[in-house]
């Protein structure tokens, strides 16, 4: 009897077009200038802030030569800021570099889809946006305890007795803390747990082997392994990505929540190195709540507006709270057009964009005027040192070569006051419980 076994080497195989599945960038970085080559820093980037108004009035109703009180000088601080370094590294076997040699295109058009050298530069440069965009938003910090994180745990925790068991445990996420998209590009990464404290270290170097999206009421789950690990994580532990705490720079998310001495002021003597904080009240973000936002930032001078960043199910409330408001404008009789990709609200403070961020957490907006903020450091993504020359390593004892990207930059709130963090935002429709 025939088989197709017998006759396979007859077939040939054929191929598709080159698909790459990861998201392209929304980023903060390109709401946040990188400030220009001249006002790069040697050493640090400084700025002079006024914290103070001049006081030394006198008030008099007399018609006399009266007494002048006291002059009560103006102040200004000088905020001091540094780039943290990103560097992100790949290698390329030289049999690797061979092959890509032997021509490139689509389809069956040469041997490989894309050359070794232009496929790994693609690559990492779009991983680099990525850990560029989380230290921008989650940036640790340069202290012992973590000032941010890009996670944290929730029960139940299942799989494994540890994080050397089996294939490891399965980390539930809190709905809050969760940020689907950033969880997306992070298969295969290393990141370290730390206690609840954000101080005590739990395990560092842990595998994120998967993560799934939440069905129903489960909260969504990340897959941490460790080979030989009896660490065991906990309920309100936090994950940050791997060396990140004392080595990072502090991200808006956490400039948003100071309240102490950042950049050497002190916004709890100077309240316009405090930004504004705004609760959703454990509930859905509305068209209200923006304006009582808004309201809340008017006082502080803003009125040229601004972009409000915000996760996806926010996004979808927002749209939908719209939608309920108003009529069928401009359908035909058996299309109705619902939704949008867009929205704008007019508010004391000038006009409120709201944007889609793909790594932004679940329970948070965040929102910053044009202009307010800045990238600073040495150089923003970049894969070559002096002049021309890339950073390109021989491998010295291994058959390939080494190419490496790096970044030095830091983000800062020129005026803190009129920028503003959402919190407590619980969304109709989210991934988790």
């Amino acid at each position: 009897m025939s088989s197709l076994a017998n006759w396979l080497p007859d077939y040939k195989q054929r191929y598709g077009e080159f698909t790459n599945p990861l998201p392209e960038e929304n980023t903060i970085a390109d709401w946040f200038d990188f400030v220009p080559q001249d006002q790069r820093p040697g050493q640090a980037f400084n700025f002079p802030v006024v914290v103070q108004n001049e006081h030394g009035q006198t008030a008099d109703n007399t018609g006399t030569a009266f007494n002048l009180n006291s002059a009560i000088d103006s102040v200004l601080k000088n905020a001091v800021i540094d780039g943290s370094t990103l560097a992100l590294v790949g290698n390329i076997p030289y049999d690797v570099t061979f092959r890509g040699r032997n021509g490139a295109g689509n389809g069956n058009n040469g041997g490989a889809f894309r050359t070794a050298f232009e496929l790994k530069t693609s690559l990492m440069m779009q991983a680099m946006e990525f850990y560029r965009e989380l230290s921008l938003m989650y940036g640790c910090g340069n202290t012992t305890t973590a000032a941010a994180n890009i996670g944290v745990c929730s029960a139940p925790i299942t799989g494994g007795a540890n994080l050397g068991t089996g294939a490891g445990q399965i980390v539930s996420i809190t709905t809050a803390s969760l940020a689907p998209g950033l969880w997306n590009n992070m298969i295969g990464a290393l990141v370290d747990v730390y206690q609840s404290d954000a101080t005590t270290l739990r395990a560092a170097g842990v595998s994120v082997t998967a993560f799934n999206t939440s069905v129903g009421t489960t909260l969504a789950t990340v897959q941490l392994f460790k080979t030989s690990s009896s660490a065991v994580v906990a309920p309100n532990d936090i994950i940050v990505p791997a060396g990140w705490v004392s080595k990072t720079c502090v991200g808006v998310e956490s400039i948003l929540t100071n309240t102490g001495t950042l950049f050497g002021i002190n916004a709890g003597q100077y309240p316009m190195w405090k930004a504004v904080n705004f609760s959703a009240g454990s509930a859905a973000l509305t068209r209200a709540k923006i304006l009582g936002m808004a309201a809340k930032l008017f006082p502080n001078g803003l009125d040229s507006g601004g972009k409000l960043f915000v996760s996806a199910p926010t996004f979808g409330d927002l749209a939908e709270e719209a939608d309920a408001l108003q009529r069928y404008t401009g359908n035909t009789d058996e299309v109705k057009r619902q939704g949008a990709n867009n929205l704008e609200y007019k508010s004391p403070a000038g006009t409120i964009n709201v944007a889609l961020h793909k790594y932004m957490k679940q329970g948070e907006a965040m929102f910053f005027p044009k202009g307010i903020g800045k990238r600073v450091g040495s150089t923003d993504i970049t894969f070559r040192g002096e002049g021309q020359d890339w950073f390109f390593l021989e491998l010295p004892n291994n058959a390939g070569c080494q190419l490496r990207t790096l970044s030095n930059q830091a983000p800062v709130l020129r005026i803190p006051y009129r920028c503003a963090l959402i919190s407590a935002i619980t969304n109709s429709s989210t991934s988790g419980a």
